[in-house]
């Protein structure tokens, strides 16, 4: 017996190490990728921003401490101001973007949910721009604002506004214009597949107890479905908003970056200067790392606080499903205690 179960230990953790070998082998070439496209350019741009660092002189290297890191900080440099003025812009862009990303998708999510005719049908179109890359969202748009005839507005409208390098009377206005267009039509479908869910989720007899007193569809919309989509607008407002300040795929296939000045994006000014600039700016690299770390460190507190956001909602909504189970337990005690009393007397 002794010999059977030691077999049977045996087999169970050649079994299990096998096991592990396969679930090592599936993620391996993950781990390799992520190591080498991820953790070690994180490393050495971590090491960067406490130089000056030039790849294309290395005599000229040399540690430099926190210098890098107070310089973003140095509102005299002109890199510096281009590096606040793109974090500016994109923000402004996010202030106009962002809210509309929230109420155009669950104003779509509340009607599709009434199930109108032909529901399904809509449902599929207004997700399907979603799944398309912004490289084809630049193309369609590029082509259908282009800034001669050709273009499918200036034909309809029988002008040659040119929507995307800007005219002299509307300035950068125009090509924002489009962008805020392509940004809706493209991302709209996410947070409408994630509106649609919580709408499917509040219980109806919700509703039912709402008409039952005498609330309307403006009573039923405030005092009913909000409160109870919560969760969902805080999750599609954090993760739009961490989206946008990484904003780089619209403006950049929208426009041509040909100089500081259409740098609307941290991250499109990281991009400029350590790519574009070549030679010009090698020099800068290091300063360039620096501001990649800071911007990093101000996406990743967007994250914490959305974190601990859905963590206070999920410990109140605990808080408030133990007193209702406490209420209704006393409620129940005291119709039984009534009762007794009754059954008593009589």
């Amino acid at each position: 017996m002794e010999d059977f179960v030691a077999k049977k230990k045996a087999e169970m953790r050649r079994s299990k190490r096998r096991e592990n070998m396969i679930a090592f082998a599936m993620i391996s070439p993950y781990c390799i990728i992520f190591v080498l496209f991820t953790l070690v350019p994180f490393l050495l741009g971590f090491i960067f921003s406490f130089m000056r660092y030039n790849p294309y002189m290395p005599d000229e290297n040399e540690f430099l401490g926190f210098q890098n890191y107070l310089n973003i900080f140095n509102f005299d440099l002109p890199i510096s101001k281009s590096f606040w003025n793109s974090f500016g812009t994109m923000l402004v862009f996010a202030a106009v973007t962002v809210p509309a990303l929230i109420v155009v998708p669950l104003v779509l999510a509340y009607f599709i949910n009434m199930q109108p005719p032909g529901y399904k049908l809509f449902r599929a179109i207004i997700y399907l721009p979603s799944v398309v890359s912004i490289t084809i969202v630049g193309i369609v748009f590029g082509n259908m604002f282009a800034g001669d005839s050709s273009g499918f507005v200036n034909a309809i409208l029988g002008t040659e506004i040119k929507w995307l390098s800007g005219m002299p009377w509307a300035g950068d206005t125009l090509r924002w214009l489009v962008m805020f267009i392509a940004s809706i039509w493209w991302q709209t479908g996410t947070n409408f597949v994630i509106f649609s869910g919580a709408l499917r989720n509040v219980p109806k007899s919700l509703y039912e107890a709402c008409e039952m007193d005498g609330g309307g569809r403006a009573q039923r919309i405030l005092y009913v479905t909000l409160p109870n989509i919560k969760s969902a607008v805080n999750i599609c407002l954090f993760n739009t908003l961490i989206g946008y300040l990484g904003l780089y795929g619209q403006p950049y296939v929208l426009s041509e970056i040909d100089n500081e000045s259409v740098l609307v994006s941290p991250m499109m000014f990281i991009q400029y200067y350590l790519s574009d600039g070549g030679l010009v700016y090698a020099r800068q690299t290091g300063y360039i790392c620096a501001c990649a770390i800071v911007f990093g460190i101000i996406v990743m507190i967007f994250g914490i606080i959305q974190r601990r956001s859905m963590a206070d909602r999920k410990r109140q909504g605990k808080r408030t499903r133990a007193c209702k189970k406490y209420f209704s337990e006393k409620e129940y005690l005291l119709q039984a205690v009534e009762i007794g009393g009754g059954n008593e007397n009589g």
